[in-house]
């Protein structure tokens, strides 16, 4: 596994992952008529405009997982990972972790300090992994999808520590 800039040719694995783990790992947290409503040709619309904004974590030519960086200038945080996704079958392999060390050692090499990262807040699981990875728990938020208002939670990391 070797993790890289993604490139264009990936966009459509990317957009089968997020619609995959959207629909898999948020049933029963999300309005199921919402993630109904997920096609893999929508997302992937909206990657192939910020694709040069991921990393990807890939064997070969299958893209495993990727992740959606970006830097910001914020009073809580100077970058931020904005999604992180692993294929839903192969979680628990060290994809995820390897995509976020990655991360968080370009955010350093790029003189950041504080890095962020929203979850969902009824969404135990990635909880549970931000919080193996550092992560300390920070503010409450929310986030529409659909029709509904989702509750949120921010996860802080010091990279400078």
């Amino acid at each position: 596994m070797i993790i890289r800039q993604a490139r264009e040719e990936d966009v459509r694995q990317i957009a089968e992952i997020v619609v995959e783990d959207w629909k898999i790992a948020y049933s029963g947290i999300m309005d199921s008529d919402f993630l109904d409503s997920l096609s893999v040709e929508q997302e992937y619309q909206k990657d192939l405009r910020r694709y040069r904004e991921y990393v990807v974590a890939a064997e070969g030519d299958e893209v495993l997982g990727f992740a959606w960086n970006r830097t910001m200038e914020d009073e809580t945080a100077d970058c931020e990972i904005i999604a992180l996704y692993v294929r839903y079958a192969r979680r628990g392999g060290g994809i995820g972790r390897a995509l976020m060390a990655h991360s968080m050692a370009a955010f350093r090499e790029a003189g950041k300090k504080i890095m962020i990262i929203w979850c969902l807040r009824d969404n135990h699981e990635s909880r549970a992994f931000y919080e193996r990875m550092g992560g300390k728990a920070d503010q409450d938020g929310t986030h529409r999808w659909g029709d509904r208002e989702y509750a949120m939670i921010s996860y802080l990391y010091q990279l400078d520590a």
